[in-house]
């Protein structure tokens, strides 16, 4: 096992330290045989079992400034302390026992809690040696890592290097077009209760033993549709004790809120975070000889073929103990605990992620302080921040990315600077300079404001998207329980034009996609840097003309809406009263014209209307008297 080599070496590196520094501080001769080896071997002993602990239980990334062993640093100072108590108890009591023979009271010889056997080991020098080493851990964990820190983070040139890990390019066209069919509908909370319930159907009884984490589930592409996904985990340390491994995983459909949740069985997932021992997912990695990285973000995802892998992200730092970077991706079966790494260019297609989160979140934060700004900035002039945590977002079912809206670094601006997209297989990422679009709380606000929310739903975390060449937010309304949420309505809402009353708000997501076509037909975009342009699969403005087959209004949230059927065309066509008061008087046969907007969808919205077959004469004006 490599950490008892790993151990054998750190034991030896703080027993020489500790035994150089008794050797120098002694001033006579030294019987090194009966003094110091004996010593050096209790100092080494106790530093083995110690250095077996931390490296078995801590698992430090062997990377760093110091190669990665600044872990040492804990058992030097632990050692240096024991010996300086010990020496110098047992210096106390050799001096007592000086005494004792000169002087005519006669003391008992045990005038020290220090046992004789230790005395002797810990005499001639180990009491200043235990002090060189405490004041040697001390050094360096205060003094020479704050030298290292400061050296590669501060000033101006080392505040670029940050703001240049990510590799942020500037975008010269807008946000890349959403394919509306792999919306995501479902939230993780939606996902958490839906995945409970399937746990407690399905007739074994798994909920005695296993349960589902909510925050374990992770959003994916599988077989070009979105799923959550989590695996089974251990109710307790006890039900670990007596299962081997976990039956499998739960699968909750992303895209479609009325589609049953699937409990995928007859796997044996041996190897999984938070078990007990060897079994510990990160722990089997680190101990299979991954030590040379952090071990970041173990996320469970499966191939086209349901077969389950854990994802791992060794990470390295690139400027002293921060700054870290990708360098390497390790897929890991959970049963039969196999490793495989790939470089970070080089991982299968079926794998959505291997950036972390949290990494991005690092490096956007430099990017926006540091990119176009000095390292000393008290004002702030020129800074950019983060507006929220990054949003894993589908724009099609195979391009994963992770969202970030940019704000500046006024606390009270709740407007983009632009939009950010961070590629979750590479370290590259996209600025779009996208100004004004509504972010932050903001954003909840308005979905919650609208007058169509009348129960009073709640609001799950918004996300952005491309929508007809629009940036749109699109949000779940949900009603929280006790294990999670249900799905009750979506919204949509313009990001250019952030307002209560401009949410389409429908119980499904074609009905909302419907009403907000409708609304952005009679709604273009505004000024800035958000023009209407052409839309995800056609452009605006698009004509048609012919024979009514058939028509019908409908109410959807409370509007009006007109379906017509026109003879010749490949869509059905839908229109309110903003366009044309004369719909109410359309009859089937009426020769039609107008335009609409192109979206790739079955129904579009007209954005004008005309009926030729209705003539009103022109009125007669009234005589003047």
């Amino acid at each position: 096992m490599i950490i008892v080599g790993l151990a054998l070496l750190g034991a030896l590196i703080v027993t020489a330290i500790l035994v150089g520094a008794r050797l120098l501080l002694n001033r006579g001769p030294v019987n090194v045989q009966r003094a110091i080896l004996p010593w050096a071997g209790l100092i080494f002993g106790l530093n083995f079992i110690f250095d077996l602990i931390i490296l078995y239980f801590a698992m430090p990334a062997l990377t760093g400034p110091y190669g990665g062993w600044q872990w040492l640093l804990w058992p030097l100072l632990l050692s240096g302390i024991l010996c300086a108590v010990l020496g110098g108890a047992a210096a106390g009591r050799n001096l007592m026992e000086r005494f004792a023979q000169q002087a005519p009271i006669r003391f008992r010889r045990n005038v020290s809690a220090t046992p004789p056997g230790v005395a002797r080991l810990m005499a001639d020098g180990a009491g200043g040696a235990g002090i060189i080493a405490v004041a040697l851990a001390l050094f360096v964990a205060l003094i020479a890592n704050s030298v290292i820190a400061i050296s590669t983070t501060w000033f101006d040139p080392n505040a670029k290097a940050l703001a240049d890990i990510p590799h942020v390019q500037v975008a010269k066209t807008s946000l890349p077009a959403t394919n509306v069919q792999h919306i995501v509908l479902v939230t993780r909370d939606i996902a958490a209760y839906r995945g409970q319930q399937v746990l407690a159907q399905s007739g074994q009884n798994l909920g005695s033993v296993y349960h589902i984490e909510s925050d374990q589930y992770t959003l994916q592409s599988v077989d070009q549709h979105l799923y959550w996904i989590a695996p089974l985990v251990y109710n307790n340390v006890f039900a670990n004790l007596g299962n081997y491994d976990t039956p499998g995983f739960v699968v909750v459909d992303a895209e479609n809120p009325d589609a049953p949740p699937q409990l995928k069985t007859g796997y044996h997932l041996h190897y999984v975070p938070n078990a007990i021992l060897n079994q510990d997912l990160v722990r089997h990695v680190y101990l299979s000889g991954y030590t040379y990285g952090d071990l970041e973000d173990p996320t469970l995802e499966v191939d086209d073929n349901w077969q389950p892998y854990y994802t791992i992200s060794l990470m390295q730092p690139s400027r002293g103990f921060t700054g870290e970077k990708l360098y390497q991706v390790l897929l890991v079966d959970p049963q039969s605990g196999k490793i495989q790494a790939y470089a970070p260019d080089n991982v299968p297609g079926w794998v959505d992620r291997v950036i972390p989160s949290s990494v991005v979140s690092d490096y956007l934060g430099w990017w926006g302080k540091y990119h176009a700004a000095p390292w000393f900035n008290p004002s702030g002039a020129g800074q950019q921040q983060p507006a929220s945590d990054p949003e894993l977002v589908y724009n099609d079912v195979n391009q994963p990315v992770w969202l970030v809206p940019m704000t500046s670094s006024s606390a009270q601006d709740n407007s983009s600077t632009g939009i950010i997209l961070f590629d979750t297989k590479k370290n590259a990422a996209t600025f779009y300079p996208l100004s004004g679009l509504g972010v932050g709380d903001n954003v909840k606000t308005a979905f919650a404001s609208t007058q169509a929310n009348i129960r009073g739903y709640d609001v799950s975390t918004p996300q952005l998207y491309s929508i007809y060449g629009r940036p749109t937010w699109v949000a779940i309304y949900t009603q929280a329980n006790a294990s999670g949420a249900t799905f009750q309505a979506v919204g949509l809402l313009a990001a250019d034009d952030l307002n209560g009353a401009n949410v389409q708000y429908a119980p499904s997501r074609d009905q909302a996609l419907a009403l907000y076509s409708q609304w952005i037909a009679g709604h273009p975009a505004g000024g800035g840097n958000n023009t209407g342009g052409p839309s995800a699969t056609g452009t605006p403005g698009v004509t048609m003309s012919g024979k009514v087959l058939r028509i019908a209004p409908t109410t959807i949230s409370g509007n009006t809406v007109y379906y017509l059927w026109v003879e010749g065309q490949s869509h059905i066509f839908t229109a309110t009263l903003s366009i044309s008061n004369v719909l109410p008087l359309v009859q089937p046969g009426d020769q039609v014209a107008g335009t609409y907007l192109e979206t790739g969808q079955q129904v579009v919205a007209l954005t004008s209307f005309t009926d030729s077959t209705i003539t009103l004469p022109t009125p007669t004006p009234a005589p003047t008297p």
